[in-house]
């Protein structure tokens, strides 16, 4: 009869941490961890390396299907070819974003930025001031949810 209750309550006790643990596990790395705020990459407008092109564009992929990490490792790997491609700083500064890392988002969103200026490139520059902005009042919202 004691092993019975004791074998009860351990089956008890591991569905409660299994429980547990995949609550933990969903929040940090499933859908619980995402909040799309950017929905839209940002296509290149002067030409990319062809040694970084095609991971620029599997990076663009993988972000419109909402596979940010991904997107984000794909992007890493067209800077690892080539350091200057603003845009994809700021498509990996917007996929850590909607992954809610928004310190390193910020950190990639300013590189692009430097790089931007760098080129002379306005247009990018207002969309990466507006990006800059809504993770501004997003941070905000949450100062004042706590």
């Amino acid at each position: 009869m004691e092993t019975a209750n004791f074998l009860t309550w351990l089956l008890f006790f591991g569905l409660i941490s299994s429980i547990g643990i995949g609550a933990m596990i969903y929040a940090y790395r499933g859908k619980g961890s995402i909040s799309v705020l950017f929905t839209e990459f940002i296509s290149t407008s002067s030409s990319i390396p062809s040694d970084a092109e095609v991971n620029f564009k599997q990076g663009c992929e993988a972000f419109q299907k909402g596979n940010y990490q991904q997107a984000i490792n794909k992007f890493t790997e067209a800077l690892k070819n080539n350091s200057t491609i603003a845009e994809a700083y700021h498509n990996r500064g917007l996929a850590f974003a909607n992954l809610r890392q928004d310190d390193e988002s910020v950190e990639n969103l300013l590189q692009a930025g430097e790089l931007y200026i760098e080129q002379k490139n306005q247009d990018a520059m207002v969309i990466l001031k507006k990006n800059l902005e809504l993770l501004k009042a997003r941070k905000e919202a949450r100062k004042t949810l706590s």
